[in-house]
């Protein structure tokens, strides 16, 4: 039986505000957390606590904790949000339905590359779509904050509880020298190439200019002169113009494609490197939506490799591994 709207003092929105602030310790960090304004988180709290006539937070003591009453109404919460999860899933599988609205992420080389294929497939079930691309750490605070439902990035996000991911694709990264270095190097070498060439690199705010920062280190490279870059676009644009030599992958190759002519793209020399991408999204919210979205990146993925790697660098192609 229906009770009337009247008879309930709280929503779903407010109850998961609650539970970010008794989680954070604080309304400044919830609302970061949230994507809100403190005062908004503020004033949701303070309706929350007036409609249930009962204060709900210890606010004399620095972090926030909750107050008996709180802590009945945090630990319920908890599974009446889980539920109400678990049935917005089960709604949405009926038939496949078309959602509403959906809002992805995806990872700067991913979104140049098989971004256009995979949003055509998506739009089948997706009467909106918001696409955000950007640096991985960037979409991964995003997908915790609630402002994208999916991202498509190298970080698997393993530190956090509450999220499904399903790899993608696998490649190995890559040298990238201009053509003209490339034609009187024999055998490629980073030690000489640090030694004697600028490093055009990925900007260590990037998770792919982390991995490569970290190679180096381990291999014992230390480069000197360095141009440094947040996109794929401008690497490849700077050692097209022969202003020196990259590190990169199959994918971001397909990314710079109009600059092959003036490119060489070799194997990585020494010991190999490789990443993986991931669909990530929060567990049990959106029932077999993730599964299916990971099923059409991946054919993408595939499709991409065959018809665009294989022709640029065939040996690359053979070392990726989608799914």
């Amino acid at each position: 039986m229906a009770l009337p709207a009247s008879t309930l003092a709280f929503d779903l929105r407010s109850l998961n505000i609650f539970i970010m602030v008794a989680d954070a310790g604080s309304m400044t960090s919830a609302a970061e957390q949230l994507g809100m304004s403190q005062p908004a988180v503020t004033k949701a709290v303070k309706r929350l606590e007036d409609d249930l006539g009962a204060s709900l937070l210890e606010r004399r003591v620095r972090p926030f904790r909750p107050t008996q009453a709180g802590q009945e109404l945090l630990n319920r919460a908890r599974d009446l949000l889980t539920q109400a999860e678990q049935l917005q899933a089960s709604v949405r599988d009926i038939g496949e339905a078309t959602l509403p609205t959906v809002r992805i992420g995806l990872i700067d080389s991913f979104a140049a590359t098989a971004g256009p294929g995979l949003i055509r497939e998506m739009r089948s079930y997706a009467r909106n779509m918001t696409v955000w691309s950007g640096i991985s750490p960037n979409l991964g605070d995003d997908l915790i904050r609630r402002n994208l439902d999916f991202i498509i990035s190298t970080d698997p996000m393993m530190a956090l509880g509450g999220v499904e991911r399903h790899t993608i694709m696998q490649e190995p990264f890559l040298l990238v020298l201009p053509e003209r270095m490339a034609r009187n190097i024999d055998q490629p070498d980073l030690s000489s190439l640090a030694q004697n060439h600028p490093f055009v690199r990925y900007s260590v705010r990037s998770l792919i200019g982390e991995q490569i920062e970290t190679h180096l280190a381990r291999e014992g490279i230390n480069v000197g002169e360095t141009l440094q870059f947040d996109g794929t676009e401008a690497v490849f644009a700077m050692v097209s113009a022969g202003l020196g030599w990259a590190i990169t992958t199959p994918l971001c190759l397909t990314h710079g494609f109009a600059h092959m002519p003036s490119l060489s793209a070799l194997p990585l020399p020494g010991r190999s490197l490789s990443r993986t991408l991931y669909l990530v999204a929060r567990e049990g919210e959106f029932g077999n939506l993730p599964q299916r979205i990971a099923d059409d990146a991946r054919r993408i993925a595939r499709d991409l490799t065959e018809t665009r790697v294989r022709k640029i660098a065939p040996w690359a192609a053979d070392e990726i591994s989608v799914g």
